[in-house]
């Protein structure tokens, strides 16, 4: 009988966890939502087990499904369908329509439309860069998906997301928010490359 009552106290309490972890997110999805136009610095990684391969850092620009990034000197513009990809040392332009799969990749918030299937998941509170968080922990319940695991760490006092790590396959990517400003003023040609700008630009039309 005690071993039947720890394990029922077991099972409740991962409950009660995935419970409240699915509340954090819910809460954090909804305020970058409500931030509306938002602006993120951040530093990138890939990780093979604890070593880092690659890092770069950015400033990205997001107005719904549409995407500006500025990573490394390399500049994108996405408007919802079309991407330009402009190459500084070529001085050429890359413009494609690419997949929602495709720009869902470059978005690191991308978890706000995949917890809620799927996953199981836990939260606890500890701290990141001395501020206190929740981190949240997701793990594919289906060795057919494609995200195996998720960490966000998601600051206490204002439920902002301070770092993502996800693992596909055996890599792990780390995305580090260093600041993040809501309710900008956007507009729509924000997001479409400026060809004013750059008179002489080979365009490399792939669409």
């Amino acid at each position: 009988m005690r071993k039947i009552l720890t394990l029922l106290a077991f099972l409740l309490s991962i409950s009660i966890q995935a419970q409240d972890a699915m509340k954090v997110l819910d809460i954090t999805a909804d305020r970058i939502r409500k931030a509306g136009n938002v602006k993120i610095e951040y530093k990138a990684s890939i990780f093979s087990g604890s070593t880092e391969t690659a890092s770069s850092t950015g400033t990205m620009w997001l107005q719904g499904s549409k995407m500006k990034l500025d990573a490394d000197g390399i500049k994108t513009w996405y408007n919802g369908k079309t991407r330009w990809c402009y190459v500084p040392e070529a001085n050429e332009v890359n413009i494609d329509e690419p997949s929602k799969k495709e720009m869902a990749a470059m978005n690191p918030y991308t978890f706000m439309n995949i917890y809620k299937k799927g996953f199981k998941m836990t939260v606890k509170e500890t701290v990141l860069r001395g501020e206190a968080v929740y981190e949240v922990y997701l793990k594919a319940r289906y060795a057919k998906m494609e995200v195996k695991e998720v960490y966000v760490d998601i600051r206490k006092s204002d439920y902002q997301p301070l770092c993502i790590r996800v693992r596909e396959n055996k890599d792990w990517q780390r995305v580090s928010v260093l600041s993040f400003k809501g309710n900008l003023q956007l507009s729509d040609n924000f997001f479409v490359f400026p060809e004013a700008d750059y008179p002489n630009v080979f365009k490399n039309d792939m669409r």
